[in-house]
């Protein structure tokens, strides 16, 4: 797998696991458009981006059922990004 796959890999295990909690969601749908138009550095970009303007309420709604969140996950995408993890 290579890395743009992997990064897109945590961002969709975060889509899948708040994706019943979230209607109408486009985490998943904007990370692919962000990776395809912009590679692994515009997916990067995206995840920063979507940190910055985090909504409070999905990422308290997610963290109460115990899910996965950008911010929770932020080390791992990191690693991916950098490298560090393959």
């Amino acid at each position: 797998m290579d890395r743009g796959a992997a990064m897109l890999a945590v961002v969709m295990e975060i889509y899948e696991g708040g994706k019943d909690l979230i209607p109408g969601w486009e985490l998943k749908e904007q990370a692919e458009s962000a990776l395809a138009t912009g590679g692994t550095e515009g997916l990067r970009r995206y995840y920063e981006a979507c940190l910055a303007r985090s909504n409070r309420q999905i990422k308290t709604t997610l963290e109460r059922d115990r899910r996965k969140t950008l911010e929770s996950e932020r080390e791992r995408f990191m690693s991916i990004y950098l490298g560090a993890a393959r």
